[in-house]
């Protein structure tokens, strides 16, 4: 299955677009990312940069595709991991924090982040994307591989249901919570953060539409 997302959703310009946006946005020094996934950001980022995932599947297709992030790779829960060090910088992309359901999850995140690092680098999907789906989305397609239908849907006007079939009796359904930026911008403004968001990757602020919100995150001083 992780083979078939690789194929899919490999997107060279836009993890081109991400690793130059973290990189213009790293302090110097050490750097943990969550939700490593496959490591396509992760080993661009530096070469002793540490990945975190909760999915060993994908740490394992992370060291086929780079053998050089033996021993970078550790497999946990990003609301909890725990490290004996504090990082320089820790990143989590690729809307990964909308895989969280609700509010004490997210809660939790920002609670276990600030343990870890006190310069961090997030983002999420802009809420306006739940108004860019309630019609559904639908896509038909091919790889060299294999065939795939590929559907997006909103369910009680907060999650987006993403729905895969590779037409060869393999499917998966992935929930993703699209969540008030604001819930987030005041976590960390409560623990004594300061928090920078830009819409997409050029404009600071929150605008009334976009696809993805960026979060700049720093302890005050």
């Amino acid at each position: 299955m992780i083979a078939y997302y690789d194929r899919l959703f490999a997107d060279p310009k836009g993890i081109e677009a991400y690793t130059n946006f973290v990189k213009e946005n790293l302090v110097e020094g050490s750097i943990l990312e969550f939700a490593c996934g496959t490591g396509d950001v992760l080993v661009q980022l530096s070469d002793s940069a540490i990945g975190l995932d909760i999915d060993q599947t994908m740490l394992d297709q992370a060291l086929i595709k780079y053998p050089e992030l033996q021993g970078r790779l550790i497999k946990g829960d990003f609301t909890t991991y725990t490290d004996v060090r504090k990082y320089d910088n820790l990143v989590c992309i690729g809307d990964s924090l909308n895989y969280l359901m609700d509010e004490s999850e997210l809660n939790a995140f920002v609670n276990n982040s600030i343990k870890l690092s006190d310069h961090i680098i997030l983002d999420a999907h802009h809420p306006y994307r739940l108004k860019e789906f309630a019609d559904d989305f639908y896509e038909e397609g091919s790889t060299e591989e294999f065939d795939y239908a590929y559907q997006i849907s909103v369910e009680d006007e907060e999650y987006l249901i993403h729905l895969i079939n590779f037409l060869d009796g393999t499917f998966d359904s992935v929930t993703q919570w699209v969540f008030d930026p604001q819930i987030l911008i005041k976590g960390y403004e409560d623990l004594g953060y300061n928090v920078k968001v830009i819409n997409d990757f050029d404009h600071e602020g929150i605008l009334p539409e976009g696809e993805k919100l960026r979060f700049i995150i720093d302890k005050i001083v």
